[in-house]
């Protein structure tokens, strides 16, 4: 080898030596530098240890101070994720996971491998937590636990507050249910001023849901020291939790135990009927909604949807098949409150605020009567002057089964449902000039259809009040046919269960529109101190002087007090005399299936302290179903005779074979809606 050769290749290998010390240096200042802090918290992570300690959710309250959801502690399984994770090869944590389910269910708590594994993979956890793997374990299990520690490296038991419901499952859709953060709800709150973190409980519907922030409280933590293999060392710090503050609501649990028990006793009802035509659809009655509000500032008394489920449920968690049934359709969406959310057709229950139209704008005389010198007379069959039918689309309009009244005023025409008087209504109104032809409409608006009434529950429906200038708007035509349906209440129209009951709200209480309210006050769990008070809150106030409120109210006594009174079956023999009451059947056709059955009903008259709205849905007439439902709620409030729900035996009472009880309604009189 020359000496040139020699020379270069000794620089050839410097130059090597000095681009590794170039690539060590540079590593080296990375790691010291640049990713300091990132080491910094893995090395503190290893030797500081914070445990979250939830604070415990306040409770809820009915107006009467009955306890409607509380909590109970848990004793609740936990797997130390860290240990899981650093100590064991996967054939160890197979083993780990086998045995621990077994102890667990030899203890009395059946618990399945695959659901520990579920847990334990689930992403909300992090590296450091304790995995709650199996709730409502017994003391039995954690004794063994204690007794044989050394088989079980990183398994614990925790105490854990959950929901529990002494009234079981009334009320659920009003109360809601809480369980862990979806990943999108976690997105949304993770660097939030609430402090949520992954796998913590939110309100999901009902009250735990709006009322979420005051419920929650606020959480404790405990900042500890801990060695190298995961033992505390110190307490560096502790901040105990703050309990939530409770909830007290409006809701009467007696009468919400009432409702709950006829809707489904009306809908059993309605499944036995037969249709008159075999070719008709049949009753099946899937579901349905009563509500009762005091008329005096809105306030929900009872708010009952069908069907129903158990806010239980969601406390420990249930499968992936329980969670497909109760959001399958066939099983007609139990989760869903029909009477917050559901829209339906009113039918002729809207009648009450098509008179009110006609009335305020002058169509029907003051003491109503079309004018100062004529009834109108009702033969069964309204044929529409001057109509052509592809402006019109039809030209006859029929009560139903063409019944015939002959001259009826307003009272006469609410009370025995004459829809042919209303067709002339929402017809005149529609094509005379001198009149406003969005009457009925802004009568509806005015006593809140169309928009929600603001109620401090989620999920409300908005409803709908279809009009000719929103169908121009839309590109869609308005023929005269659509006012003449919607005077009815039927076409595109519908509303919610409980914009029905908060409009006739506002009629029994001579004109003001209230939010419906469903909570009282807010207080505090430890001092009794109320810290926040719910007021009455007016939406509208609605011109209602007597000259018109007279006669709409006096068809409406009729309804039930006069023998051609369409619910007159349905109400004969209400014991109080003293305790009139005034409403109006509502049948809604719905296409493809049984019509609607709808009632509602306020009294005492003069002075209303209660309304009560139903609809049952594919039950036929209203004074068939919906009336006798409405009837048998009203009745014992009447006589102060509401059965008390103290105890599960009284519940069980309550529950019974409804199906079994009282025989199918009385059917209708003939054109009756």
């Amino acid at each position: 080898m020359t000496p040139e050769s020699l020379r270069l290749r000794l620089s050839f290998l410097a130059v090597l030596a000095l681009l590794a010390f170039g690539v060590l240096a540079a590593r080296l200042w990375f790691l010291q530098v640049m990713s300091s802090e990132k080491f910094e918290e893995i090395a503190v992570s290893n030797t500081i240890r914070v445990i979250f300690e939830p604070a415990p959710r306040g409770r809820i309250f009915d107006r009467s101070g009955n306890v409607l959801v509380d909590n109970r502690e848990s004793l609740v399984v936990t797997v130390d994720r860290f240990t899981f994770d650093t100590e064991f090869d996967e054939q160890d944590q197979d083993d780990l996971v086998f045995r621990l389910a077994t102890e667990i269910s030899r203890a009395g708590r059946l618990t399945k491998v695959f659901e520990i594994n579920d847990a334990l993979d689930d992403p909300r956890y992090g590296p450091l937590d304790a995995v709650p793997v199996a709730d409502d374990v017994t003391e039995n299990f954690e004794i063994i636990l204690a007794e044989r520690a050394d088989e079980f490296p990183g398994v614990g038991t925790d105490i854990r507050s959950v929901r529990t419901y002494p009234y079981g499952d009334l009320a659920a859709h009003v109360l809601g249910y809480v369980s862990l953060l979806s990943e999108e709800q976690y997105e949304l709150l993770a660097d939030g001023p609430e402090n949520y973190r992954s796998n913590d409980e939110i309100g999901q519907t009902g009250i735990e849901a709006s009322f979420e922030t005051v419920l929650r409280g606020a959480p404790g933590f405990t900042r500890l020291e801990v060695d190298n293999v995961g033992d505390p060392v110190a307490v560096l710090e502790q901040v105990d939790p703050v309990a939530g503050a409770d909830v007290h609501l409006t809701l009467d649990i007696d009468i919400q135990a009432l409702a709950e028990k006829e809707l489904l006793a009306g809908l059993a009802e309605a499944r036995q009927q037969a249709p008159d035509d075999p070719n008709d659809p049949p009753f099946d009655a899937p579901g349905g909604a009563l509500v009762v509000l005091d008329p005096n500032g809105a306030e929900v008394l009872a708010m009952a949807s069908f069907p129903t489920y158990s806010p239980s449920e969601f406390v420990n968690g249930f499968s992936s098949e329980r969670w497909a049934e109760l959001q399958d359709p066939n099983n007609h969406q139990p989760l869903h409150n029909r009477a917050l959310a559901g829209i339906y057709p009113p039918g002729s229950t809207f009648k009450l605020f098509t008179a009110y139209a006609a009335m305020n704008s002058g169509v029907i005389g003051p003491r109503g009567v079309l004018d100062e010198r004529t009834l109108y007379e009702d033969g069964g069959l309204y044929v529409v002057p001057s109509c052509e039918e592809e402006v019109i689309a039809s030209c006859t309009f029929s009560n139903a089964q063409e019944a015939v009244y002959g001259p009826v005023d307003l009272r006469r025409a609410i009370s025995v449902s004459s829809d042919v008087y209303f067709y002339y209504l929402g017809d005149t109104m529609d094509r005379a000039e001198r009149f406003d032809r969005e009457g009925v409409q802004r009568s509806a608006r005015l006593f809140g259809f169309g928009a929600p009434s603001g109620i401090a529950l989620p999920g409300e429906g908005v409803g709908r009040v279809p009009s000719p200038s929103a169908a121009e708007a839309a590109g869609e035509p308005w023929r005269t046919g659509d006012s003449i349906v919607l005077a009815i209440g039927q076409g595109l129209l519908g509303a919610t269960p409980l914009q029905l009951a908060n409009g006739y709200a506002a009629f029994a209480n001579g004109g003001t529109v209230y939010s419906p309210k469903m909570v009282e006050q807010v207080v505090n769990p430890v001092t009794g101190e109320v810290v926040q008070v719910f007021g009455d809150r007016v939406l509208n106030q609605v011109y209602l002087p007597g000259s018109i409120r007279s006669p709409i109210l006096e068809g409406l006594l009729g309804v039930t007090a006069e023998l051609e009174g369409t619910a007159h079956s349905a109400f004969a023999g209400f014991p109080h005399e003293d305790w009139a009451v005034a409403g109006k059947t509502g049948t809604a056709e719905v296409e493809g299936q049984a019509d609607n059955s709808l009632f509602v009903a306020f009294g005492p008259n003069p002075d209303p302290r209660y309304v009560v709205a139903a609809i049952m849905e594919e039950s036929g007439f209203g004074a068939s179903v919906a009336a006798p439902a409405v009837r048998r709620v009203l009745e014992p409030i009447a006589a102060d005779t509401v059965p008390a729900v103290r105890t599960i035996d009284d519940l069980a009472a309550l529950s019974g074979p409804i199906a079994d009880e009282d025989g199918p309604g009385e059917t209708e009189a003939p054109g009756g809606a």
